[in-house]
C-alpha cells in the first residue's frame, strides 16, 4: 500500500464502490417488492433467501475486501462467493419450505446465519484484502491486525454515518409535517426512496471512510492504548472470581440460568484485549513486571473459565435438553477453549516469546472458526437437526411429559427437521398408546405460522369443542354457552388438544366463575374469566396467579377445586396455589350503566 496513495481511492475504485451499492440497493429494493406483492421469489423461501444471501454477502465482501478494481482475483474468487452464500441461504430456505411454512418471520431463523455468515465475510475479506495488496499468499500478522481494524472501525464509522444520515432526514419529515406538509414523510418511507438513496449514501460514505487511512489509524491507535490500560482489570477480575469461587462454591452461579453466558464474555473479553494490547508485539508491553505477571497468570487460567462456562451449559442441557441457542452456546463456548487453551499452554511454554507463537496461532484459529460457522448452516451439521432429535428423545425417554412437551417449538423453530421429527414421533409406540401425544402433534402439523390458529375441530360441534379442554373439577360440565363463547374468543385453545383448561370456582352459593387459562404451563398461568348467570356467560376479566405455598411450581390441580381466600372473593385457591381475578374496564361500565335493584 502506497502512502502517497492514503487520502485517495483510485477512480476505478471509488466509482466502483458507490455502482456496487447502488446495484445492492436496488437488488434489495425488487426482493422487497416481491414480499410485498407475494410474487415470485417470494413464494419459495429457497430461492427468497438464496437471492437475499447474495444480495446482502457479496457486496459485504467487496466492500472489506476490494482493494483494485481491475484485478483478476475479483473474478476468481466470486463462483466460489457466490456457491458459499447461494449454497446456506438455500439450506435455510429449503428449512422452511420442506416444512410446509411460508418466510419464517421469527428474527432468530435467520439471524443466527446472518451473524454467523458476516463473521465468515469478515475473515474471508480480511485475507482477501492482503492477498491483493501483496500479490501473493503472504499473510503476514502485523498487516492482517491493522487491516481487521481498519475493516471493523469502516463498518462502524459507516454505520455511523447512516444513522445520522436518516436521523437528518427523521428530522426534515418531521418539521414539515409539523406544518401540514406530509409529502417528505410520505416520501422518506417509500421502498423506492429507502433502498437506493440509502445504498447511494452508503457507497459515498465508504468511499469518505475508506479514503480516510490516517483517521482510522488514529482511532485504531486510541482504542489500542484505552484496551492497554484495561487489560490489568480485566485480567484481575478473572483472577478474583476464579479465586473466590473455592470459597462461595458453585452452587450460587448454576442458580442464576446465566452463569455460561457471563463467563463465556469475561473470556472473550479477556481474549480480545490480549490480542489487542500485547499479541502483535515481539517485546514486553510497557507494564511494570508484576502487572505483567498478572496478565500472563490471568491468561494461563482462562482455560478454567472455559471448563466452568462449559459445566454449566452442560447442567442446563441435561436439566432442559438440547435447543438451538444452547447448540450456539455449545459451538461458541467450543471455539472460545480452542483460543484460551491454546494461549494458556503458549504463554506457559513460551513466556516472553508467546506473542509470537500467539501469532501463528490466531492466524490457524480465524481460518478454523469460518470453517464452523459454515459448517453449522449446511446440511452437514446444522443445529436444528441435532435439536429435533435431541427433544424427541427426551419425551421418548419420559424426561417430559407429553402434556408438557413443547410441539411448537419443533414445529416452527426447527424447520423442516423439527417436521420430520414429529412425523417420526406420530408412528412410534409411545404416540399409539398416548393419544393426547399423536392429537397434539396432528393438530400442529396443520399450522402454518406460530400466530396463525387453524381449529384442530368443527367449532360447531359442542361435544367436540369440550373434549378439547381439560376441565377442573374432572367430571363438570362445561356450558353449551359458555363453549361457543370461548370457540369464538380463545380459537387458539382449539388448535392444540388439552392446551387449555376450563377451571369452575364457586366463591358463594349465587355466582359460578369460570377461569379459561390460556397459558396453563407451569412457569405460569393467566386466561380470561367468564361468569355463568341463567342469561349466558358474561366475560368478567382476566385471572393470573401470584404465587404458590413454599415456591411450589404453578399449576392448575384437578383433584381440588377453587375456594376463595378468606373475606377475598376475587382470590382463590387450590390450596397450593392462588389465582388472582381482576375484572376488565368493560365489565364494570356494565355494573355502572346497569339499572339499579
Amino acid at each position: 500500500m502506497n502512502p502517497a496513495n492514503d487520502f485517495r481511492l483510485a477512480p476505478g475504485l471509488r466509482y466502483g464502490l458507490i455502482l456496487l451499492a447502488l446495484c445492492q440497493g436496488f437488488a434489495l429494493y425488487f426482493l422487497h417488492l416481491a414480499v410485498d406483492h407475494d410474487v415470485w421469489p417470494a413464494t419459495d423461501a429457497r430461492w427468497m433467501f438464496l437471492f437475499y444471501s447474495l444480495a446482502i454477502g457479496v457486496p459485504l465482501f467487496y466492500y472489506l475486501g476490494l482493494e483494485r478494481w481491475d484485478d483478476r482475483r475479483n473474478v476468481r474468487v466470486l463462483v466460489p462467493l457466490l456457491v458459499l452464500l447461494g449454497g446456506v441461504g438455500w439450506h435455510l430456505g429449503w428449512l422452511s419450505w420442506a416444512g410446509g411454512l411460508p418466510l419464517p418471520r421469527d428474527p432468530f431463523f435467520s439471524f443466527a446465519l446472518a451473524v454467523s455468515i458476516g463473521v465468515v465475510l469478515f475473515i474471508l475479506a480480511l485475507y482477501f484484502r492482503v492477498w491483493s495488496i501483496n500479490g501473493q499468499a503472504r499473510f503476514e500478522y502485523r498487516q492482517l491486525l491493522a487491516l481487521s481494524w481498519q475493516n471493523a472501525l469502516t463498518l462502524a464509522q459507516l454505520w455511523l454515518f447512516l444513522m445520522v444520515f436518516w436521523g437528518l432526514l427523521f428530522l426534515w419529515s418531521g418539521l414539515f409535517k409539523v406544518i401540514g406538509i406530509e409529502f417528505f414523510d410520505q416520501l422518506f418511507e417509500e421502498p423506492l426512496f429507502v433502498y437506493p438513496v440509502t445504498a447511494l449514501v452508503g457507497g459515498w460514505g465508504l468511499v469518505l471512510v475508506r479514503e480516510r487511512i490516517r483517521l482510522i489509524a488514529t482511532v485504531q491507535a486510541m482504542c489500542e492504548a484505552l484496551i492497554r490500560a484495561l487489560l490489568p482489570l480485566a485480567a484481575l477480575i478473572m483472577v478474583l472470581f476464579l479465586a473466590a469461587l473455592p470459597f462461595t462454591g458453585l452452587e450460587k452461579i448454576w442458580q442464576t440460568g446465566q452463569a455460561a453466558l457471563l463467563m463465556m464474555w469475561l473470556a472473550l473479553v479477556v481474549l480480545f484485549f490480549f490480542n489487542a494490547a500485547v499479541a502483535d508485539r515481539p517485546d514486553p508491553p510497557p507494564y511494570p513486571a508484576w502487572l505483567w505477571a498478572g496478565v500472563l497468570l490471568a491468561m494461563a487460567l482462562l482455560p478454567l473459565l472455559s471448563l466452568l462456562a462449559a459445566w454449566a451449559l452442560g447442567l442446563r442441557i441435561g436439566q432442559y435438553g438440547v435447543t438451538v441457542d444452547r447448540l450456539w452456546a455449545a459451538t461458541l463456548q467450543l471455539l472460545i477453549a480452542g483460543f484460551t487453551v491454546s494461549y494458556a499452554v503458549l504463554v506457559i511454554w513460551k513466556r516472553q516469546r508467546a506473542a509470537v507463537a500467539i501469532q501463528g496461532a490466531n492466524k490457524g484459529m480465524a481460518w478454523m472458526v469460518a470453517a464452523v460457522l459454515v459448517l453449522v448452516n449446511t446440511p452437514l451439521a446444522d443445529m436444528r437437526a441435532w435439536a429435533a432429535a435431541s427433544q424427541g428423545k427426551r419425551l421418548e425417554a419420559g424426561a417430559v411429559s407429553a402434556e408438557e412437551f413443547d410441539y411448537a417449538y419443533l414445529r416452527f423453530e426447527l424447520g423442516a427437521y423439527g417436521v420430520r421429527e414429529l412425523r417420526r414421533l406420530r408412528d412410534t409406540e409411545l404416540a399409539g398408546r398416548n393419544t393426547l401425544m399423536a392429537d397434539r402433534i396432528d393438530a400442529i402439523l396443520k399450522q402454518t405460522q406460530r400466530g396463525l390458529r387453524i381449529a384442530a375441530v368443527n367449532v360447531g360441534d359442542l361435544a367436540a369443542v369440550a373434549d378439547m379442554f381439560v376441565v377442573v373439577p374432572e367430571g363438570t360440565k362445561v356450558p353449551d354457552g359458555l363453549l361457543r363463547q370461548i370457540a369464538r374468543e380463545e380459537l387458539a385453545c382449539l388448535s392444540i388438544p388439552k392446551h387449555c383448561t376450563v377451571i369452575r370456582a364457586q366463591p358463594d352459593p349465587d355466582s359460578a366463575y369460570w377461569l379459561v387459562a390460556t397459558q396453563p404451563l407451569a412457569r405460569y398461568v393467566s386466561g380470561p374469566v367468564y361468569l355463568n348467570p341463567a342469561s349466558g356467560p358474561i366475560r368478567l376479566g382476566r385471572f393470573s396467579s401470584p404465587g404458590c405455598l413454599d415456591d411450589q411450581p404453578l399449576g392448575v390441580r384437578g383433584d381440588e377445586p377453587l375456594q376463595p381466600v378468606g373475606r377475598h372473593r376475587d382470590v382463590l385457591t387450590d390450596g397450593k396455589c392462588f389465582f388472582l381475578i381482576s375484572p376488565d374496564k368493560d365489565y364494570l361500565q356494565g355494573l355502572l350503566s346497569a339499572p339499579a335493584d
